[in-house]
């Protein structure tokens, strides 16, 4: 049985997570970015002897996807909703790769292979498994984040994307899909999971990341008892589970709110 290694780069940006999967002369590239420099260093991270035979969107934000083009020519698996999106032109492919041509020209950034999606994109199903050489890899669909949101498991190794940041609070997109994704991460976790890799922040231990999931839990249930009092003020001036000194995590904190139905002052113009 060939040993199996996990690379782990942070980008300079935001501390977003590329992660290279080694299992003998075989690798799985999730989530590559993200500027172009980074990405050649994520490249020089394939050792001699060894081959990219896929990578793998663990959902649609730009920061994720758009730095496949180093990688020309191999295999992109992804969440069945995602592929669904790409394939029919929906909302989630058309932003995705339309606010990465907004970020680089806003900064600068010359992206040679441009702004398409792969064309061999692999849509995965809820349990569904695939293979890299020999490596067994499994997925499961965690909505909440995004509506597309994948995570892997990889021997004792659980990738899930942007849940369970230490850099970060949640960042919402639907409040009742986000709280049970936690639920299910915990009992992800439970069984037989060691390390754990967010999309943003360092790689955790099973009782860091467990420990995060409960803290994000607590905090999205407060917006949900808030929501159903229909108390605006009493959900803004909630405690953040973290990074409440990080700019710009206030205004986050709003969005939530405003994603759980409660108008905030952002959300009405003031």
């Amino acid at each position: 049985m060939a040993d199996i290694h996990f690379d782990v780069k942070l980008s300079g940006i935001w501390q977003m997570t590329s992660t290279v999967i080694r299992y003998g002369s075989s690798c799985l590239v999730v989530d590559p970015g993200y500027f172009p420099r980074e990405l050649a260093d994520l490249a020089g991270l394939v050792p001699k002897g060894a081959r990219v035979e896929a990578l793998l969107f663990t959902h649609s934000h730009w920061d994720h996807v758009v730095g496949h083009g180093i990688f020309p020519a191999v295999p992109v698996y992804t969440s069945s909703v995602l592929a669904c999106s790409v394939a029919e032109g929906g909302e989630l492919a058309v932003n995705g790769m339309a606010k990465a041509r907004e970020f680089d020209s806003q900064w600068y950034v010359e992206r040679p292979w441009g702004y398409t999606w792969p064309q061999d994109l692999r849509g995965l199903d809820d349990g569904g498994w695939f293979n890299v050489g020999d490596l067994d890899i499994e997925a499961f669909l965690i909505p909440g984040h995004a509506p597309d949101c994948m995570a892997i498991r990889a021997e004792n190794h659980l990738l899930v994307g942007d849940y369970l940041s230490p850099c970060e609070i949640p960042f919402v997109d639907n409040l009742s899909d986000y709280r049970r994704t936690l639920k299910r991460l915990l009992t992800l976790i439970a069984p037989a999971v060691d390390t754990v890799i967010p999309g943003h922040g360092p790689a955790l231990s099973a009782a860091d990341a467990c420990r995060i999931a409960r803290e994000d839990l607590r905090y999205l249930d407060g917006i949900a008892r808030c929501a159903e009092r229909n108390d605006t003020a009493a959900a803004l001036k909630l405690s953040l589970p973290r990074s409440a000194d990080v700019a710009g995590m206030r205004d986050h904190h709003a969005e939530n709110c405003r994603k759980a139905g409660l108008v905030t002052a952002s959300a009405s113009g003031g």
